[in-house]
């Protein structure tokens, strides 16, 4: 299978341009941030080597039977875990801001761990890990978050609001003020806030 790479030739940042769409980079990290439980997938599907190795190949990071340890699943999960949060606090989300920078810390960490390098050829340029197998496939996954902020979309990938769902999507606003993966999850945090304000409001009144 084609590892996968990310293709930073493609911005368009103009003053008139509409919002970014989607792309392989977007989705390869939504894909990535949501193998993690989460309200319309419950179940871990990072769990082992056999999981981790099978989910690289089949996003086009490494090819098949590239040998993958425990420890590269763990390394995956920390790796996992703080794009998480990154993309928590581009919802808004305030409690996850006090660990923004640990996991930005760890992101630099991983980024030295997994160099990626410059290819250019006639067509233009792009990133692309340094390494082969698993360490390249962890590359491709920062190569993609550069190819993201090229276009300006980095701020748009994001995880719900919704603490029942918690879904990493991209936010197609024209303001990029989404905070919710879809009008249901909305509605859902909207009731909850209202109960809230009803409950806090009773508690409130003297008996």
């Amino acid at each position: 299978m084609q590892q996968h790479t990310a293709d930073v030739t493609h911005t368009s940042k103009g003053p008139h341009a509409g919002p970014p769409h989607l792309c392989g980079s977007s989705d390869l990290l939504l894909g990535f941030v949501n193998t993690t439980p989460h309200g319309s997938e419950p179940v871990e599907l990072l769990g082992d080597s056999a999981c981790l190795a099978a989910w690289l190949a089949e996003a086009g990071l490494m090819e098949d039977g590239a040998a993958v340890t425990q420890a590269d699943v763990v390394a995956a999960h920390e790796l996992r875990d703080a794009l998480c949060t990154i993309f928590l606090t581009h919802s808004g989300c305030v409690n996850r801001a006090e660990i923004l920078p640990e996991a930005e810390q760890y992101l630099q960490r991983t980024a030295e761990r997994y160099p990626l390098t410059l290819k250019i050829t006639g067509d233009g340029c792009r990133l692309a890990p340094s390494q082969t197998g698993v360490l390249g496939a962890f590359g491709g996954l920062l190569a993609a978050a550069a190819d993201l902020d090229s276009r300006g979309a980095w701020m748009r990938v994001k995880m719900c609001k919704n603490t029942n769902c918690y879904s990493g999507f991209f936010d197609k606003t024209r303001n990029s003020s989404g905070l919710y993966c879809s009008t249901a999850c909305s509605s859902q945090a909207s009731q909850r806030a209202y109960r809230n304000r009803v409950k806090d409001a009773a508690c409130a009144q003297p008996s």
